[in-house]
């Protein structure tokens, strides 16, 4: 398990150099966020089906239970995002706007993400899921909260401020508990190896958003190709 919690902690450290954190840092413009944000929304809408078709899948009693503490406290983030959205001023996102080309990559994402949930083998596999959403989001929230403070809206927003933030480092709770129930488990090479792979896909899976948004918001998209993800 530390191998794996070691794995989690460099792919963090990996993904907080994505150029478009880097942007964010320097980045003044509200506008611009607010685009960024809304070409998320095809994530945040899904996260909640992803957490609740990965709990159902779970075979032991006590993982489920705790696992389910960890979506209870997760719902209604959607709506948080929506306020957020409104509060930004986003033009609503229509049907025709979701599935256009603009949001393909974050369509594109969040399918594999999802199919991770599918693909799972056994109980293990689908915490690891788990973990790697959560370091991910770790390090996504860790960014805009400072964004959002720097311009002064961190009382106006909810999702993407100091709120949300401590939301999600509460479920480090949750990280513990999973991490003491399985601490003694030994793990085949196999099994390991089978993990780290999952984590591998959870983070491609997220930098092709990313490269999607930092496209977008770029302004350049009639001239350029949108990312695709490659097939692991």
């Amino acid at each position: 398990m530390q191998a794996i919690q070691d794995y989690l902690v460099e792919k963090q450290n990996q993904f907080a150099q994505h150029s478009l954190f880097k942007r964010l840092l320097k980045e003044q413009s509200l506008q611009e966020f607010a685009s960024l944000s809304a070409h998320l929304s095809f994530w945040v809408m899904s996260f909640q089906d992803l957490l609740r078709l990965n709990e159902e899948r779970i075979t032991n009693i006590e993982i489920r239970s705790i696992v389910r503490q960890h979506r209870l406290e997760d719902i209604g983030h959607e709506q948080w995002f929506l306020k957020d959205m409104n509060q930004m001023k986003c033009p609503v996102i229509n049907l025709r706007s979701l599935y256009s080309h603009n949001h393909a990559t974050t369509r594109e994402a969040t399918y594999a993400l999802m199919s991770e949930v599918f693909q799972a083998h056994n109980d293990y596999e689908r915490i690891a899921l788990l973990l790697a959403l959560e370091s991910a989001g770790h390090v996504f929230f860790g960014f805009t909260v400072d964004f959002v403070e720097n311009l002064g809206y961190s009382t106006s927003l909810v999702y993407f401020s100091h709120h949300h933030l401590e939301c999600e480092q509460d479920h480090e709770i949750f990280e513990q508990k999973i991490a003491e129930y399985i601490a003694n488990i030994q793990l085949s090479h196999k099994e390991t190896q089978d993990i780290l792979n999952i984590i591998d896909r959870v983070y491609n899976a997220f930098t092709l958003m990313f490269d999607g948004l930092q496209i977008v918001i770029d302004s350049n998209i009639k001239s350029r190709k949108l990312p695709r993800l490659a097939l692991v």
